[in-house]
């Protein structure tokens, strides 16, 4: 059963959610709603409950709540989607700048799902700065946006600020459960971050990559249904929520975990291999090199194995497709389509590194997307944004 908790707020467009909801309920989508105090001035709790044959949820308190039955939480734990149609300025500050003052402002603050986000207002409120950050905001963080669109508005008016046609929106809805049928269940890898090889006690040799790119990935799998594996180098970023985290420092220890993995399971089904691995180790010494010594005629660098070669041409426990990631500064898609067939890989996803965009560290990437039979270029979007492409585009070929 798929289901979606509404949230409708205090908009003159807030009848148009009916029409969605009665086609959603017809195509068996099970459906709770919680309706604001201002979404009571245009909706009443009868009207929608006459439509979805269950209770409207107004109140963070009722009768029936009790320490061990929590509405906000319980509303959000229960359901696979929330959106918030139609949503005023005034919900989307909240959400923004994480104010729970009532119940849908407190299950969204509390939300472990994904939220699609339909504003609805005046047009100017749609420009105001306070309003154009908090979307902004909101986009960094992954929730998606649909609309508005442009026309003419209740208040006479035209410009943006309409609420989005409810094809368009239901079409959102449905992909969502596309993807989430496509990838529930399924068993994905991913490494994540840089690698260290130590020098001396107290030196390292690695690299800049974050690891916001790959935990983006594993976020979004995870998210979607997915038995998400995370092998991390060291970053300085919150890790997402996975089924399993696997933490190293070298690459030796990557490739030792990255292999086991592979074997213990058997079937992985995706393998994304985002990980900025060091190409090179060194002989570590356990006496730290003194600032006088010629430490360049002394240290000995040693080939790292190549994880992405190694696991996409296992023979019994090779994943079922097999995605890597190239950053280059030059010849970006000639290098990684020959990476992709020199590491028989199934996908490679490339990133220019240059003066004008350096992706490494950033919240935004630029993609190029490299298959055996096909060739894309995504342009500059957030890591979030990315992996949910990236997600949906490897899901295809997997089923």
């Amino acid at each position: 059963m798929k289901k979606i908790l509404f949230i409708i707020s205090g908009s003159i467009s807030a009848y148009k959610s009916l029409d969605l909801l009665k086609d959603l309920i017809k195509n068996k989508f099970d459906i709770n709603v919680i309706l604001t105090k201002s979404g009571q001035k245009f909706l009443t709790p009868l009207s929608l409950s006459s439509l979805i044959n269950k209770e409207i949820h107004t109140d963070i308190f009722s009768k029936k709540e009790s320490a061990d039955h929590m509405k906000h939480i319980n509303l959000t734990r229960n359901s696979d989607l929330i959106v918030v149609c139609p949503a005023s300025a005034n919900i989307i500050a909240k959400l923004s700048n994480g104010y729970a003052d009532d119940l849908a402002s407190t299950t969204l603050a509390a939300s472990n799902k994904k939220i699609f986000i339909v504003p609805a207002m005046n047009k100017k409120m749609w420009e105001n700065p306070a309003n154009k950050k908090n979307i902004k905001e909101l986009k960094l963080r992954g929730i998606k946006i649909i609309g508005p669109i442009n026309g003419s508005l209740a208040c006479g008016e035209i410009g943006f600020g309409k609420m989005e046609d409810i094809k368009v929106i239901k079409k959102e809805i449905n992909n969502f459960f596309i993807l989430k049928k496509n990838i529930k269940g399924k068993k994905i890898l991913i490494t994540a971050g840089p690698t260290i090889e130590p020098i001396d006690p107290v030196r390292y040799l690695s690299n800049f990559s974050s690891g916001k790119q790959g935990y983006e990935i594993a976020n979004c799998a995870y998210t979607y249904g997915a038995e998400t594996i995370l092998i991390t180098g060291p970053t300085n970023i919150e890790a997402p929520e996975v089924n399993k985290i696997i933490k190293v420092e070298s690459a030796k220890q990557m490739f030792n975990e990255s292999m086991s993995i592979c074997k213990k399971y058997g079937s992985i089904d995706i393998a994304f291999l985002t990980a900025a691995v060091s190409d090179w180790k060194i002989n570590k010494t356990e006496k730290k090199y003194k600032k006088n010594e010629n430490i360049f005629k002394q240290i000995k660098f040693t080939e790292n194995k190549d994880i992405l070669h190694m696991i996409s041409n296992l023979k019994k426990s090779r994943p079922k497709i097999v995605c890597g990631f190239a950053a280059e500064t030059s010849s970006l898609i000639n290098n990684a389509r020959k990476k992709l067939i020199n590491k028989n890989c199934d996908f490679i996803f490339a990133n220019k590194i240059s003066k004008k965009f350096n992706p490494m560290g950033n919240d935004f990437n630029e993609i190029s997307v490299i298959g055996k039979n096909n060739q894309k270029k995504w342009g500059k979007m957030t890591k979030k944004k990315i992996a949910e492409k990236i997600i949906q585009e490897v899901s295809l070929y997997l089923n």
